[in-house]
Protein backbone atom coordinates (compact mmCIF):
# COMPACT_ATOMS: atom_id res chain seq x y z
CA UNK A 1 0.00 0.00 0.00
CA UNK A 2 1.86 3.45 -0.75
CA UNK A 3 1.72 5.79 2.17
CA UNK A 4 3.50 8.96 2.72
CA UNK A 5 4.65 10.81 5.89
CA UNK A 6 1.83 13.41 5.83
CA UNK A 7 -0.90 13.27 8.29
CA UNK A 8 -4.70 13.52 6.51
CA UNK A 9 -5.95 15.91 8.45
CA UNK A 10 -8.76 16.72 6.27
CA UNK A 11 -11.12 15.15 3.48
CA UNK A 12 -13.88 16.36 1.52
CA UNK A 13 -15.99 15.80 -1.92
CA UNK A 14 -17.59 18.56 -3.93
CA UNK A 15 -18.49 18.37 -7.23
CA UNK A 16 -16.91 15.50 -7.21
CA UNK A 17 -13.36 16.27 -6.17
CA UNK A 18 -11.75 15.20 -3.69
CA UNK A 19 -9.90 17.22 -1.72
CA UNK A 20 -7.15 16.51 1.10
CA UNK A 21 -5.62 18.47 3.47
CA UNK A 22 -2.32 17.78 5.76
CA UNK A 23 -0.52 18.99 8.30
CA UNK A 24 2.52 21.24 7.84
CA UNK A 25 1.62 21.62 4.51
CA UNK A 26 -0.20 24.98 2.72
CA UNK A 27 -1.10 22.92 -0.71
CA UNK A 28 -4.96 21.36 -0.69
CA UNK A 29 -4.57 18.41 -2.63
CA UNK A 30 -7.37 17.68 -5.49
CA UNK A 31 -8.46 14.30 -6.69
CA UNK A 32 -10.77 12.60 -9.04
CA UNK A 33 -13.63 11.25 -6.89
CA UNK A 34 -14.19 8.05 -9.14
CA UNK A 35 -10.57 7.53 -10.66
CA UNK A 36 -8.37 8.88 -7.69
CA UNK A 37 -6.25 10.15 -9.89
CA UNK A 38 -4.78 13.74 -9.25
CA UNK A 39 -5.91 17.06 -10.62
CA UNK A 40 -4.19 19.53 -9.49
CA UNK A 41 -3.85 21.66 -5.79
CA UNK A 42 -5.07 25.16 -4.40
CA UNK A 43 -3.64 26.76 -1.27
CA UNK A 44 -5.51 28.74 1.43
CA UNK A 45 -3.51 31.72 1.80
CA UNK A 46 -2.34 35.32 2.66
CA UNK A 47 -5.15 36.62 4.48
CA UNK A 48 -2.99 36.85 8.32
CA UNK A 49 -0.43 39.21 6.97
CA UNK A 50 -2.67 41.44 4.75
CA UNK A 51 -0.27 40.20 1.45
CA UNK A 52 -1.01 38.30 -1.70
CA UNK A 53 0.64 35.27 -2.69
CA UNK A 54 4.32 35.62 -3.63
CA UNK A 55 7.90 35.28 -2.50
CA UNK A 56 9.54 39.06 -1.23
CA UNK A 57 13.07 39.06 0.12
CA UNK A 58 12.19 42.25 1.63
CA UNK A 59 10.90 40.38 4.61
CA UNK A 60 13.79 38.06 5.12
CA UNK A 61 16.21 37.87 8.05
CA UNK A 62 20.14 37.59 7.92
CA UNK A 63 19.70 34.11 8.13
CA UNK A 64 17.06 34.65 4.70
CA UNK A 65 14.70 33.40 6.77
CA UNK A 66 11.02 35.22 5.34
CA UNK A 67 8.60 35.64 7.89
CA UNK A 68 5.65 37.02 5.91
CA UNK A 69 5.84 33.87 3.75
CA UNK A 70 5.55 31.70 7.03
CA UNK A 71 2.23 33.72 8.02
CA UNK A 72 1.03 33.91 4.71
CA UNK A 73 -0.41 30.47 4.15
CA UNK A 74 -2.21 28.17 6.39
CA UNK A 75 0.33 25.20 7.81
CA UNK A 76 -1.28 24.04 10.56
CA UNK A 77 -4.97 22.53 8.99
CA UNK A 78 -6.86 20.59 11.64
CA UNK A 79 -9.91 19.85 9.51
CA UNK A 80 -11.43 20.39 6.13
CA UNK A 81 -15.11 20.46 5.26
CA UNK A 82 -17.28 21.43 2.28
CA UNK A 83 -20.72 23.15 1.77
CA UNK A 84 -22.61 22.15 -1.14
CA UNK A 85 -24.80 24.51 -1.12
CA UNK A 86 -22.51 27.19 -0.80
CA UNK A 87 -20.06 26.06 -2.70
CA UNK A 88 -16.81 26.35 -0.79
CA UNK A 89 -14.42 24.58 1.70
CA UNK A 90 -13.30 25.91 4.93
CA UNK A 91 -10.10 24.70 6.55
CA UNK A 92 -9.54 25.33 10.57
CA UNK A 93 -5.34 26.34 10.91
CA UNK A 94 -4.43 26.44 14.27
CA UNK A 95 -0.95 28.47 13.97
CA UNK A 96 -2.83 31.33 13.15
CA UNK A 97 -6.46 30.25 14.98
CA UNK A 98 -8.91 31.41 11.87
CA UNK A 99 -11.03 29.89 9.64
CA UNK A 100 -9.91 29.77 6.05
CA UNK A 101 -12.66 29.87 3.09
CA UNK A 102 -11.83 28.86 -0.40
CA UNK A 103 -14.61 30.05 -3.25
CA UNK A 104 -14.86 26.49 -5.62
CA UNK A 105 -16.56 28.79 -7.99
CA UNK A 106 -13.89 31.56 -8.42
CA UNK A 107 -11.14 30.00 -8.46
CA UNK A 108 -10.23 28.92 -4.84
CA UNK A 109 -10.27 32.71 -4.01
CA UNK A 110 -9.62 32.65 -0.32
CA UNK A 111 -11.13 34.67 2.81
CA UNK A 112 -10.83 34.23 6.49
CA UNK A 113 -11.59 35.46 9.57
CA UNK A 114 -10.32 34.64 13.41
CA UNK A 115 -12.11 32.72 15.70
CA UNK A 116 -9.31 32.28 18.66
CA UNK A 117 -9.07 29.33 21.06
CA UNK A 118 -7.59 26.93 19.01
CA UNK A 119 -9.75 25.69 16.42
CA UNK A 120 -10.42 21.68 15.52
CA UNK A 121 -12.47 20.10 13.97
CA UNK A 122 -15.23 21.69 11.30
CA UNK A 123 -18.27 20.48 9.71
CA UNK A 124 -21.78 21.90 8.21
CA UNK A 125 -24.79 22.39 10.37
CA UNK A 126 -28.36 21.59 8.88
CA UNK A 127 -28.58 25.01 8.05
CA UNK A 128 -25.52 24.88 5.85
CA UNK A 129 -23.44 26.79 8.63
CA UNK A 130 -20.03 25.86 9.79
CA UNK A 131 -19.81 23.86 13.43
CA UNK A 132 -16.26 24.99 15.00
CA UNK A 133 -14.97 22.49 17.78
CA UNK A 134 -12.55 25.47 19.69
CA UNK A 135 -9.80 23.29 21.76
CA UNK A 136 -9.21 25.75 24.36
CA UNK A 137 -12.33 27.88 24.45
CA UNK A 138 -14.24 24.65 25.62
CA UNK A 139 -16.70 25.41 23.47
CA UNK A 140 -18.36 24.74 19.77
CA UNK A 141 -19.31 27.77 17.54
CA UNK A 142 -21.27 28.22 14.22
CA UNK A 143 -20.68 30.27 12.12
CA UNK A 144 -21.95 31.30 8.98
CA UNK A 145 -19.50 30.69 6.04
CA UNK A 146 -18.83 34.09 5.84
CA UNK A 147 -17.80 34.54 9.41
CA UNK A 148 -20.71 35.75 11.33
CA UNK A 149 -21.00 34.53 14.71
CA UNK A 150 -24.42 32.63 14.93
CA UNK A 151 -24.49 30.90 18.08
CA UNK A 152 -21.71 29.55 20.75
CA UNK A 153 -22.24 26.21 23.08
CA UNK A 154 -20.43 26.29 26.18
CA UNK A 155 -19.40 22.57 27.14
CA UNK A 156 -18.07 23.14 30.44
CA UNK A 157 -21.12 23.22 32.08
CA UNK A 158 -21.70 19.19 31.15
CA UNK A 159 -17.96 18.91 32.40
CA UNK A 160 -16.58 18.50 28.72
CA UNK A 161 -13.24 20.30 27.66
CA UNK A 162 -10.79 20.46 25.14
CA UNK A 163 -13.13 18.95 22.18
CA UNK A 164 -11.45 17.69 19.01
CA UNK A 165 -14.62 17.52 16.24
CA UNK A 166 -18.13 17.65 16.25
CA UNK A 167 -21.16 17.01 14.50
CA UNK A 168 -25.09 18.07 14.32
CA UNK A 169 -27.07 14.92 14.62
CA UNK A 170 -30.70 16.59 14.44
CA UNK A 171 -31.85 20.27 15.43
CA UNK A 172 -31.15 19.64 19.53
CA UNK A 173 -28.20 17.21 19.04
CA UNK A 174 -24.43 17.66 18.76
CA UNK A 175 -22.03 14.68 18.62
CA UNK A 176 -18.79 15.64 20.18
CA UNK A 177 -15.02 13.91 19.98
CA UNK A 178 -13.69 15.56 23.38
CA UNK A 179 -10.14 14.53 25.59
CA UNK A 180 -11.10 16.25 28.79
CA UNK A 181 -11.36 14.91 31.85
CA UNK A 182 -10.82 11.69 30.11
CA UNK A 183 -10.79 10.86 26.49
CA UNK A 184 -14.63 10.69 25.32
CA UNK A 185 -17.28 10.49 22.70
CA UNK A 186 -20.63 12.35 24.21
CA UNK A 187 -24.12 13.80 22.88
CA UNK A 188 -25.27 17.51 24.17
CA UNK A 189 -28.51 19.40 23.45
CA UNK A 190 -28.26 23.12 22.17
CA UNK A 191 -27.84 24.40 25.25
CA UNK A 192 -24.63 22.58 25.70
CA UNK A 193 -26.06 20.36 28.18
CA UNK A 194 -24.75 16.56 28.53
CA UNK A 195 -27.29 14.24 27.01
CA UNK A 196 -25.30 10.94 27.53
CA UNK A 197 -21.42 9.59 27.08
CA UNK A 198 -20.21 6.16 25.63
CA UNK A 199 -20.53 3.55 27.88
CA UNK A 200 -17.46 2.03 27.07
CA UNK A 201 -19.15 -1.53 25.58
CA UNK A 202 -16.56 -1.25 22.83
CA UNK A 203 -13.84 -0.24 25.43
CA UNK A 204 -12.03 2.87 26.03
CA UNK A 205 -11.60 5.71 23.98
CA UNK A 206 -7.80 6.73 23.01
CA UNK A 207 -7.67 10.17 21.49
CA UNK A 208 -10.84 9.90 19.73
CA UNK A 209 -10.78 12.81 16.59
CA UNK A 210 -13.29 12.41 13.31
CA UNK A 211 -16.80 12.15 13.37
CA UNK A 212 -18.83 11.09 10.46
CA UNK A 213 -22.97 9.99 9.94
CA UNK A 214 -23.95 8.02 7.08
CA UNK A 215 -27.20 7.98 5.32
CA UNK A 216 -28.66 5.57 8.37
CA UNK A 217 -27.85 7.68 11.26
CA UNK A 218 -25.29 5.93 12.49
CA UNK A 219 -22.49 7.86 13.98
CA UNK A 220 -18.48 6.71 12.84
CA UNK A 221 -15.63 7.95 14.81
CA UNK A 222 -12.29 8.13 14.30
CA UNK A 223 -10.48 6.31 17.38
CA UNK A 224 -6.63 7.32 16.70
CA UNK A 225 -4.23 5.67 19.01
CA UNK A 226 -6.73 2.27 19.25
CA UNK A 227 -6.61 2.32 15.03
CA UNK A 228 -9.88 1.78 14.80
CA UNK A 229 -13.22 3.30 13.72
CA UNK A 230 -16.32 2.87 16.00
CA UNK A 231 -19.43 2.92 14.55
CA UNK A 232 -22.39 4.18 17.18
CA UNK A 233 -26.08 4.10 17.39
CA UNK A 234 -26.88 7.56 18.01
CA UNK A 235 -29.56 6.78 20.27
CA UNK A 236 -28.39 4.55 22.54
CA UNK A 237 -24.54 4.92 22.01
CA UNK A 238 -24.15 1.06 21.64
CA UNK A 239 -20.50 0.61 19.45
CA UNK A 240 -18.83 -1.84 17.40
CA UNK A 241 -15.56 -1.74 15.44
CA UNK A 242 -15.95 -1.11 11.90
CA UNK A 243 -14.89 -4.22 9.91
CA UNK A 244 -12.46 -3.45 7.16
CA UNK A 245 -10.67 -6.75 5.93
CA UNK A 246 -7.30 -6.74 5.00
CA UNK A 247 -6.53 -3.70 6.10
CA UNK A 248 -5.10 -2.38 9.61
CA UNK A 249 -5.51 1.38 10.27
CA UNK A 250 -2.67 3.54 11.75
CA UNK A 251 -3.58 6.07 13.24
CA UNK A 252 -7.38 7.39 11.91
CA UNK A 253 -7.70 10.88 11.95
CA UNK A 254 -10.06 12.32 9.91
CA UNK A 255 -13.14 10.84 8.49
CA UNK A 256 -15.71 12.19 5.51
CA UNK A 257 -18.65 10.15 4.35
CA UNK A 258 -20.27 10.69 0.57
CA UNK A 259 -24.10 10.01 0.91
CA UNK A 260 -23.95 10.10 -2.89
CA UNK A 261 -22.18 7.18 -3.02
CA UNK A 262 -22.48 5.58 0.46
CA UNK A 263 -18.64 5.77 0.56
CA UNK A 264 -16.48 6.55 4.13
CA UNK A 265 -12.89 7.99 3.68
CA UNK A 266 -10.30 7.54 6.21
CA UNK A 267 -7.62 9.86 6.81
CA UNK A 268 -4.78 8.05 8.90
CA UNK A 269 -2.13 10.71 11.03
CA UNK A 270 0.62 8.36 11.06
CA UNK A 271 0.06 6.36 7.75
CA UNK A 272 -0.47 9.16 5.70
CA UNK A 273 -3.26 7.10 3.71
CA UNK A 274 -6.40 7.99 2.46
CA UNK A 275 -8.62 4.78 2.94
CA UNK A 276 -12.08 4.89 0.79
CA UNK A 277 -14.42 1.80 1.49
CA UNK A 278 -17.82 1.18 0.39
CA UNK A 279 -20.01 0.96 3.88
CA UNK A 280 -22.46 -2.43 4.69
CA UNK A 281 -25.96 -1.86 5.96
CA UNK A 282 -24.60 -4.91 9.09
CA UNK A 283 -21.78 -5.41 10.32
CA UNK A 284 -21.88 -9.14 9.73
CA UNK A 285 -22.41 -8.33 5.85
CA UNK A 286 -19.49 -8.07 4.47
CA UNK A 287 -20.54 -8.53 1.13
CA UNK A 288 -21.60 -5.40 0.07
CA UNK A 289 -17.30 -4.17 0.82
CA UNK A 290 -16.92 -3.84 -2.82
CA UNK A 291 -13.66 -2.29 -2.56
CA UNK A 292 -11.25 -0.23 -0.62
CA UNK A 293 -8.70 2.61 -2.07
CA UNK A 294 -5.39 3.35 -0.60
CA UNK A 295 -4.05 6.70 -2.18
CA UNK A 296 -0.71 8.45 -1.64
CA UNK A 297 -0.73 12.01 -1.19
CA UNK A 298 1.93 14.26 -2.82
CA UNK A 299 3.32 17.58 -2.85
Amino acid sequence: MPSTNASVTGIAVLNDKLYVSRWGFYHVVIYCSTTFQQQGSFSFSAAVCGYEDGYDSEYEDEDGYDYEYECRFVRKMCNMTACDINNCLCASDQQSNRIYKADCQNNYTSSQWSVGANPQGLSVTSSHNLLVALREGHSLREYSTDGDLIREILLQPAGITSPVHAVQLSQDRYAVTHHGPKHQFSIVDSDGKLVQSYGDDAGNLNNPCGIAVDKRGRVLVADQSNNRILVFCSKTLKAYPLPLPDCELNGPYSLHYDSANDRLYIGEWNGGRIICCKLWRHPSDLKSLIRYFVVSVYE
